[in-house]
């Protein structure tokens, strides 16, 4: 399973967590392939229910 949380909006990126961990993405199409792995803290992040059209390019999405 993945899920997706809103990390930052300028420049905006998501936080993707699955099976493997978590990964910083950019929030853009395609965004999946320039991924890197998250090793950072934070609190409270808002999961994201509507992509907004974005296909990061997930085989699980």
């Amino acid at each position: 399973m993945t899920t997706i949380y809103e990390y930052s909006s300028q420049p905006r990126f998501w936080v993707v967590r699955d099976e493997d961990g978590y990964w910083l993405v950019p929030a853009r199409n395609g965004g999946w392939e320039e991924r890197s792995p998250f090793v950072g803290h934070a609190t409270s992040l808002r999961e994201v229910k509507d992509l907004e059209g974005i296909d990061l390019g997930l085989s699980t999405q």
